[in-house]
């Protein structure tokens, strides 16, 4: 096949958002309804719904600081790119499959984008790890394929066995490579949030949670499951390598903040797109269902959480150099990662931005014929 050359630069912050936006799809029957009319017409007026969206994106990305997209070097491209083919090759999992080629155009923004001076070994780690994942949340937590083989992926990892595909078998690697990268109880932490990600995929298809009847009473849930989701400790730990940032004590206090933000300033940049869509299946959504309140004042809420925590990390870094450039660096790529994207609309909303990958292009487009013509 053919890869088309248009950017999928995502965030690779929130590769388990899908999963989440299909959570309570099925639970759903059991809530009373709370949607008010207009709520309900938003999404049929994308004009109106853009006024009224804009001013809460856009006084988000002002609260945060937001400098605009960073640039990127031929050299940071090409160097990032040849490195995650290279172990792409190694791990024997196909590339020339549409869904590998967006999570591996996902990895490769998210390394350059939200941790441009990393070295390219971290970077792609980072990178080969959000390309996996996804891959997994579409086969496993989309398409209902490869259950089982997941169903022991724990099993066989703490008892050293191989996995039963080369998919699976390269999160194992990857995992276990943590502690080449990071400080070893950051691994720890680090390799915990990938295995509830991966749990969640597996959690959604229990009959137990099938068959779970959800009460106003359980409202604490929506965030417990975005929590296990996220993969959100794992991109927190990303900023910070053990070879630049030694002094976990820098950084350490500032993780649940770092991860309540991963998890949930995505729903804000999201909400317009997803909306406009007809895709309820959100935590904002879910928010709406156990809150009562309208929606817009649910987006304004989490935007101000989103705000809230990360102000919070900018107050605790304050000071420490580069444990506080890492993070801003993140958080700008981060944010580059939405605006930039067609996909999240935002030109829509006054406030989308040329991708720092657009002059690299051709190459990206070269590197994906290439393999797609020795496949």
């Amino acid at each position: 096949m053919v890869v088309a050359r248009k950017s999928h630069a995502g965030s690779g912050y929130h590769t388990a958002a899908s999963v989440y936006r299909r959570v309570f799809t099925a639970l759903k029957q059991f809530l009373p309804k709370n949607e008010s009319p207009e709520d309900g017409s938003l999404a049929k007026e994308p004009k109106k719904l853009a006024a009224q969206v804009a001013p809460i994106c856009s006084d988000m990305l002002a609260q945060l600081n937001y400098p605009g997209a960073p640039k990127l070097t031929a050299e940071a491209v090409e160097g990032l790119l040849a490195y995650m083919h290279k172990r792409a090759i190694e791990f024997d999992v196909p590339l020339n499959t549409k869904i590998s080629a967006k999570g591996f155009r996902l990895g490769y923004a998210e390394g350059l984008l939200a941790h441009p001076n990393h070295p390219v070994q971290v970077q792609g780690y980072v990178g080969l790890f959000t390309w996996l994942v996804v891959q997994y949340d579409d086969i496993v937590g989309q398409s209902n394929e490869m259950v089982q083989e997941a169903l022991q992926f724990h099993q066989r990892f703490f008892r050293g066995e191989r996995q039963p595909n080369n998919l699976l078998e390269a999160i194992a690697i990857l995992l276990r490579e943590a502690d080449d990268h990071f400080d070893t109880v950051m691994a720890n932490m680090l390799q915990i949030s990938v295995l509830k990600f991966l749990t969640s995929n597996l959690l959604e298809r229990h009959d137990g949670f099938q068959h779970m009847a959800v009460t106003r009473a359980g409202n604490k849930f929506p965030d417990f499951y975005r929590d296990m989701s996220g993969m959100n400790v794992a991109y927190a730990v990303f900023c910070y390598p053990k070879a630049q940032y030694p002094d976990v004590s820098a950084f350490l206090e500032a993780i649940p903040d770092m991860a309540r933000f991963i998890d949930i300033s995505n729903d804000v940049l999201s909400f317009y797109k997803e909306e406009v869509g007809g895709d309820t299946r959100n935590y904002l959504h879910n928010r709406v269902d156990t809150s009562g309140k309208p929606m817009l004042a649910v987006l304004q809420d989490v935007s101000k959480e989103s705000i809230e925590a990360a102000k919070r990390v900018s107050e605790i870094l304050k000071g420490r150099g580069v444990y506080e450039q890492s993070w801003n660096e993140s958080v700008q790529g981060y944010m580059a990662m939405h605006t930039t994207n067609p996909r999240y609309k935002m030109a829509d909303l006054g406030l989308g931005e040329e991708h720092p990958l657009a002059p690299f292009e051709h190459k990206i487009g070269e590197f994906f014929d290439r393999v797609n013509n020795s496949s």
